[in-house]
């Protein structure tokens, strides 16, 4: 026995500890939703059924390092990606959801880089990014309380090539991962 510790601290035999940690380049090129607060707010909480919602989000970068986050609610061409969504639902806990639809023509001829760009924002720890989100009403909804539930996703590792992973390994911070809900109460009127 103390001669597996002398030779396991010497780093000739690896513990069995450290062994069961695998590790995985998802952990390091993304971190989990949890590195990230997530809140919803409206001017006011009545709307007629005939208004467009327009909620603002805030994300905050609660960890210990700096981070990417969207910067928007809706990644575009090629990989079309919503980042912020939201639906109504009711008091007995049903959804009412609208649609959405994309059409990408033409090529795209981007570096994952150029992409992050574009898409994404480096918080700090203790920096946040605003933006806004619009949540059009569904039709056949009636009058009365509702929550708006809003979900914030990241980046899914599976959805980059080798290449990209690669290529993302040298932005220097990790990007954000998962899915993290907020909602706020509102109602709806005649």
């Amino acid at each position: 026995m103390l001669v597996v510790a002398l030779l396991t601290g010497l780093g000739f035999v690896e513990s069995t500890a450290s062994a069961q940690w695998v590790e995985n380049p998802a952990w390091t090129l993304f971190v989990p939703a949890t590195a990230v607060s997530f809140a919803i707010s409206t001017d006011r909480n009545r709307y007629s059924l005939s208004e467009t919602i327009t909620f603002k989000y805030r994300i905050v970068n609660i960890s210990n390092h700096a981070l990417y986050v969207p910067r928007t609610t809706i990644e575009g061409c090629p990989t079309v990606t919503m980042h912020v969504t939201a639906w109504l639902e009711d008091s007995m806990g049903r959804r009412n959801v609208t649609g959405w639809g994309v059409s990408c023509a033409g090529s795209f001829k981007q570096t994952v880089s150029q992409r992050m760009n574009k898409e994404a924002v480096l918080l700090k720890p203790g920096e946040h990014s605003d933006g806004t989100a619009a949540l059009i009403l569904p039709t056949g909804i009636t009058s009365g309380a509702y929550r708006i539930e809003a979900m914030l996703y990241g980046w899914d590792y599976e959805r980059f090539t080798e290449q990209e992973r690669m290529e993302l390994a040298t932005i220097g911070n990790p990007l954000l991962r998962g899915e993290i809900p907020a909602s706020i109460r509102v109602t709806v009127t005649p």
